[in-house]
């Protein structure tokens, strides 16, 4: 109980403040081989015991949990420290502090849905999707980084949104997420990439393609039900809210039943979408 209590409040806290991640790690660790090392020494045979000491079974106990509760903190401190500069490197910050326009390629992880308007119940016109950004290009500087954002792109005329899998080039600018949040940014695109065509774009790897077109004929087949079910039942099922209306998804939220499709379904922005 206290080992896992001490790791989830450690996670907690330094995911929200990474910078002192290194930091809090290397003192838990210290602690923990010390407590260590005093339970070593502890079981060493003695030729007279001191009337003041604690029991032995007592003193193992304690000592015991205190390690257990200092790896295994020290354990998700060294996690959010090596993989707080993966998830947001600072050509990412800088990008989105100087509210510069960049390139950017992206990698389709989530369905695109209609991003609502932010004055009023409507859409806005634009789709949203979960993405890790894999290249930033800002004043002719190119970065290979690794980050996990949410794309709001403009919806496509003729309604054939990118796939899972699939790899677009971008121009848009950047805006940082709350931390601790699932993503590190949100990329506003304003259009694809400069010398490349609308359309031109990587498509989803074999592995992923046939996972697609099985995601679309359940889709189709779950949509074509009466009611609301069939409406309901793609995010339920694979986090496709597309089919969700604004009328539905206020029916969902006033029954408080909507957090059944943000936890089996699309999650890709807790700012956007069905909550």
């Amino acid at each position: 109980m206290l080992p896992a209590l001490a790791v989830w409040l450690t996670a907690g806290v330094l995911i929200a403040v990474p910078a002192g991640a290194g930091m809090v790690a290397v003192t838990l660790w210290l602690v923990a081989g010390a407590c260590t090392a005093l339970l070593v020494v502890r079981r060493m045979p003695r030729r007279r015991q001191w009337p003041t000491a604690p029991p032995a079974a007592r003193w193992q106990k304690l000592g015991g949990s205190i390690v257990l509760c200092c790896a295994g903190a020290a354990l998700a401190a060294t996690a959010v420290g090596v993989w707080a500069p993966v998830r947001l490197p600072p050509e990412v910050r800088t990008a989105a502090a100087a509210h510069a326009t960049v390139t950017a390629t992206v990698t389709v992880w989530s369905v695109p849905v209609a991003a609502k308007a932010f004055i009023g119940s409507g859409t806005s016109g634009r789709v949203r999707y979960r993405a890790t950004l894999t290249e930033i290009d800002s004043r002719g500087e190119t970065t290979r980084v690794s980050s996990p954002i949410v794309v709001f792109a403009e919806a496509a005329g003729d309604g054939t949104e990118p796939e899972i899998g699939t790899t677009l080039a971008v121009r848009g600018t950047l805006r940082m997420t709350e931390p601790g949040d699932a993503t590190v940014a949100l990329l506003f695109a304003t259009g694809p990439a400069p010398n490349t065509e609308a359309n031109s774009v990587t498509p989803p790897p074999w592995w992923l393609h046939w996972a697609n077109d099985l995601r679309a004929r359940f889709t189709t087949a779950a949509t074509n039900l009466s009611g609301d079910g069939g409406d309901l039942l793609p995010g339920l099922a694979i986090g496709d809210t597309s089919s969700v209306s604004p009328t539905l998804d206020s029916a969902m939220k006033t029954s408080s039943l909507s957090h059944l499709t943000a936890v089996s379904g699309d999650t890709a922005s807790n700012r956007d979408g069905l909550h």
